[in-house]
């Protein structure tokens, strides 16, 4: 099914449009011609069927408009760093917690019962000993960060039970690939980093023996589920996981990304090893790779970009020019 004359017609907000995961949805959204309420604290670049709404996702008077005028959200704002979370606890409870407190009480006062698809992280099923994690292993935080997330999944769950609205939440993994915001620098996005610096003729530097299982998702296969997450009728109060449902070690991440830089740029840069930090938290130490079944068969969604072939797109897109400051 494709997700986008589902969406015509309506107006869709995306809260961290100015992000690196917003900014993709919000460029597909204008190229398909969908009303599109941009939400963020930076001033957006212009696009066509966008409003821009700058504001703080902390004041319910920003909720107030969106719920006022969107049909489906895209809620992607907040906190991003686990550093930062375990730093800040209550900053980072606040940027979690009280923008979804507006919301629902937006939604009640108004009267109207938008889609909510909210920008989760697999990360909330800690430390998984059986592989691949379905939806219905017991999520188990170890960060701060991730248990705020898991808060704020509950607090959606019980809205979407009261009939407030219908929200659906996306557990990411570790989503890649170019995007045109300087986000993609954050703490998450290791392979657009070394990428960039690969790129750039630099060496790469991994932990240990980088022998720790990831699931890598393109960011195109990420920005679908979040169309269809939206537009696909009966999902509502569900959780599901977006990933590729492939596990690659981050040895064989780093590898890959030197073999295809040499091969685009004909320098190959060297690969050293270097001791894990000792504030390193053991979130780092995970092995995780996704169950994906549950999602494919509720909204037709599978991802179509492999691991080579994203790192080649990355790569050529790096090369060009686009997202240089990631390194």
């Amino acid at each position: 099914m494709d997700p986008l004359p589902e969406l015509r017609g309506k107006t869709v907000a995306i809260t961290g449009a100015s992000g690196y995961l917003g900014s993709a949805i919000a460029a597909l959204l204008e190229a398909s011609s969908i009303r599109t309420l941009g939400v963020s604290r930076k001033k957006l670049a212009a696009r066509r069927g966008m409003t821009f709404l700058r504001a703080d996702i902390k004041n319910y008077e920003c909720w107030e408009t969106i719920v006022r005028h969107a049909q489906v959200i895209f809620h992607l704002a907040g906190n991003t760093s686990v550093y930062e979370a375990s730093k800040f606890p209550v900053e980072s409870l606040a940027s979690t917690l009280l923008p979804l407190e507006h919301l629902v009480r937006a939604a009640r006062q108004l009267g109207r019962r938008p889609r909510v698809v909210f920008a989760s992280t697999a990360t909330v099923y800690g430390l998984t000993e059986v592989l691949p994690v379905a939806e219905t292993a017991e999520p188990m935080p170890i960060t701060v960060y991730d248990m705020h997330k898991l808060f704020a999944e509950q607090q959606l769950a019980m809205a979407t039970r009261l009939g407030l609205l219908e929200s659906v939440v996306l557990r990411l993994a570790n989503v890649f690939g170019p995007s045109s915001s300087a986000s993609s620098a954050e703490d998450r996005g290791i392979l657009n980093k070394i990428v960039a610096m690969a790129v750039q003729n630099q060496d790469l530097a991994i932990y240990a023996d980088g022998n720790y299982l990831r699931d890598y998702v393109f960011i195109d296969d990420v920005v679908d589920a979040f169309l269809r997450a939206g537009s696909t009728p009966e999902l509502g109060g569900r959780v599901f996981n977006v990933a590729s449902g492939i596990g690659t070690t981050l040895r064989q991440a780093f590898e890959l990304v030197v073999d295809q830089a040499a091969q685009s740029t004909g320098q190959r840069v060297a690969i050293t090893s270097r001791p894990w930090p000792k504030n390193a938290n053991p979130i780092e130490f995970r092995n995780f790779v996704a169950s994906i079944e549950s999602f494919k068969r509720a909204s037709g969604w599978r991802p179509r970009a492999g691991l080579r072939e994203g790192v080649g797109l990355l790569i050529a897109d790096q090369r060009r020019g686009h997202g240089a400051s990631v390194a």
